[in-house]
């Protein structure tokens, strides 16, 4: 199939995060530390909010390859209509000198040009030159959920840290008493670098994380093997105990993974019907690696679909690749209320 694609804006330095507001028009975050607003194709000059990010290390102004820190995810309220709230995920740098992530909440204006700060949601999530992850959604049950990666891969097991994890929090940050430890924010553990997760049912989250680069495991011959998990409340991905295809008792293992590194990002199931060859597929982006010596994009790049059994989020029916290499790095993907795919 053969898809119709428009450029809506250009010019962004690194965009991560996206929204679609009610009205029609856009936020989306600049890692270096901008909120920007598109509104009718045009991105608004003056930033929603500029503040400084850590982002390290960095050459002539710019991250260098390897960094993945700064402003990441993005998220509406569910209520943002009303309240004209919304979250940003970022990396700082604490008192202690340290890079961490923090959780605010703002309130945008009501011509969308400016934001105030309304909360902190929570602070000192882990963090490091990268793994990041970033990636915020509201759950079927009304919670916010986070994706932490582990820069420390060992600490993706420990139950004491939040490296690693997918938190499941309440609007304001506090723990909800039904996690599967009534005193932590950990819903899913073991996960290296998650950049995109959606719902199959209100049990089953289908998520995408990234394999191993060989070099922090100390085996620089690995690398590859970014996956495709169905995970639910309580159940440990395995990194960095196994990776790929790899199994072991109380570990899930994925349902679909690539022996090259992709790597995969955002997600969605698309629930439009605009494509309705597409309807309930589960979506992704990837954003490739580049060969060493030639230069060009070894895998990834592209927009990747899955088909899952509609009665079972374990079995894959099909999958394909849109777009590969036609737009770089593709980091994210969301759906409007009409089926059209941003």
């Amino acid at each position: 199939m053969k898809l119709h694609v428009e450029v809506i804006a250009d010019g962004l330095e690194i965009p991560w995060g996206l929204v679609i507001l009610p009205a029609g028009d856009l936020l989306v975050t600049e890692r270096p530390g901008r909120v920007r607003l598109i509104q009718a194709g045009e991105i608004v000059p003056e930033p929603v909010l500029e503040f400084g990010v850590s982002i390290l290390p960095r050459l002539g102004g710019h991250p260098i390859a390897g960094s993945e820190g700064g402003l990441l995810g993005l998220l509406l309220h569910p209520e943002f209509a009303t309240n004209r709230q919304f979250y940003i995920f970022y990396n700082i740098d604490n008192e202690d000198d340290l890079s961490v992530s923090r959780i605010e909440r703002y309130v945008l204006s009501d011509d969308g040009r400016s934001a105030t700060l309304d909360r902190l949601i929570i602070d000192n999530l882990p963090a490091g030159l990268h793994h990041q992850g970033g990636r915020m959604r509201l759950g079927p049950d009304g919670m916010l959920y986070v994706g932490v990666g582990a820069y420390d891969p060992p600490e993706a097991q420990n139950p004491d840290t939040l490296a690693g994890k997918l938190l499941r929090m309440d609007l304001e940050g506090g723990i909800p008493p039904d996690n599967p430890d009534p005193d932590s924010y950990i819903f899913v553990s073991g996960i290296r670098n998650t950049q995109g997760y959606d719902w199959f049912d209100d049990q089953h989250i289908v998520m995408v994380d990234h394999g191993p680069s060989g070099a922090e495991l100390g085996r620089p011959d690995l690398a590859g093997f970014d996956k495709v998990n169905v995970v639910t409340a309580g159940d440990n991905l395995g990194w960095p105990r196994i990776w790929g295809c790899d199994t072991q008792e109380g570990l899930v293992s994925p349902v679909l993974a690539w022996e090259g590194s992709v790597p995969p990002t955002g997600a969605t199931f698309y629930r439009g019907d605009l494509i309705p060859e597409w309807t309930d597929s589960f979506l992704f982006t990837t954003v490739g690696l580049i060969e060493r010596f030639t230069g060009r994009a070894m895998h990834g790049r592209h927009l990747h679909r899955v088909v899952l059994d509609r009665d079972d989020p374990y079995t894959i029916l099909d999958h394909e690749v849109y777009l590969r290499n036609d737009y770089g790095r593709l980091r994210t993907i969301v759906s409007d209320a009409d089926g059209y795919l941003y």
